[in-house]
């Protein structure tokens, strides 16, 4: 009773830490505004203070708010459907369930969300965001769709479209996966570094590359397949794939992009070796006149004769043994 008369100790203030990619309160940036932040804190897209150390959080969030400014004043326009070219991976895969309701969405109603292309040097266009509405548009027979132009280079304008798709949309752990490799591989971040830029913890990144520690017939058929297993279904077959059952985790990953067995199905689907199949037999009987003069039995590579009838032996043994030797002579001839 005592007890209950204490005043309430106050909750420490929780201290949440925004991340430039996301907005306070959860609401959905749009394209641009993802690709404009994105374009802030990808790698060597931020640039360093004068000692060369990296900016601080501040400066960030400065320059993100000064890029939203001017996003603000910009109108979106049309372009012609024939002067955007589409760049190869930057298409965010859909079902073709998906892809139809985009395209019948479209149909019937006005693009909400301007595509985003960059001016490239021979005057064409390139879609840094939006490849899904431009095929949609293109199926539809469209001759213009509105966009949105950035000013940012090829290689800040992959960079940003990679960490805005991160961010937006609910990506395959298999596609994000795909997109770390890709940044890894052009800018040499490192895990942390890359962890830092999503707003994520490293370990998860880290779960995302047990991926490249899968055969490569495996990886084919997630290609077919990008949302039929999870970094942590990967992470667990990452740790049974030796060169000893290699064949057996890639068997596994394609049950599970068949449906046939689930995620929480698959180590264990690794672990029991398949069992044995049973060597077909055949049988016969080999007769002289009406009586029974000898069986035999083929198991695999087994052959087993039985005589009924009295028979020399030895000379049984001559004949099969000549009959072996003009078999292996014919087999290497």
């Amino acid at each position: 009773m005592i007890a209950s008369l204490r005043p309430k100790k106050a909750a420490a203030p929780v201290a949440v830490k925004l991340n430039p990619l996301q907005r306070a309160g959860g609401a959905r940036l749009s394209d641009e505004e993802l690709l404009q932040r994105a374009s802030v804190v990808a790698p060597q897209a931020v640039p360093s203070s004068p000692d060369g150390e990296a900016p601080q959080e501040g400066d960030v969030h400065e320059r993100v708010r000064e890029l939203e400014t001017e996003l603000a004043r910009r109108q979106p326009h049309e372009l012609p459907l024939d002067a955007i070219d589409s760049v190869p991976g930057r298409r965010r895969k859909l079902t073709q369930e998906q892809f139809d309701e985009l395209r019948e969405n479209l149909r019937a109603n006005p693009l909400v969300h301007p595509i985003t292309v960059r001016r490239k040097d021979s005057g064409r266009y390139e879609v840094v965001s939006g490849e899904n509405r431009l095929a949609a548009y293109r199926e539809l027979g469209m001759p213009a769709i509105r966009v949105t132009v950035l000013d940012v280079a090829e290689q800040a304008a992959e960079r940003a479209a990679f960490y805005a798709n991160l961010i937006a949309h609910d990506l395959p752990d298999f596609e994000k996966y795909k997109g770390f490799d890709r940044e890894q591989r052009a800018t040499g971040a490192s895990l942390a570094e890359m962890a830092r830029l999503a707003g994520v913890h490293k370990a998860t990144i880290s779960r995302l590359f047990a991926f490249s520690r899968l055969p490569a017939e495996a990886l084919a058929e997630l290609e077919l397949r990008p949302d039929a297993m999870g970094a942590a279904c990967a992470e667990e077959l990452a740790k049974l794939c030796t060169g000893a059952n290699a064949e057996r985790v890639v068997e596994t990953v394609r049950l599970i992009a068949a449906g046939r067995i689930t995620q929480a199905q698959a180590p264990a689907h690794v672990r029991t070796a398949p069992r044995a199949t049973r060597a077909a037999t055949a049988t016969g009987t080999v007769k002289a006149g009406k009586f029974k003069f000898a069986d035999y039995r083929i198991s695999g590579s087994v052959v087993r004769v039985e005589f009924h009838a009295d028979v020399d032996m030895e000379d049984a043994r001559r004949r099969i043994a000549t009959l072996l030797d003009d078999m292996a002579k014919a087999r290497h001839s």
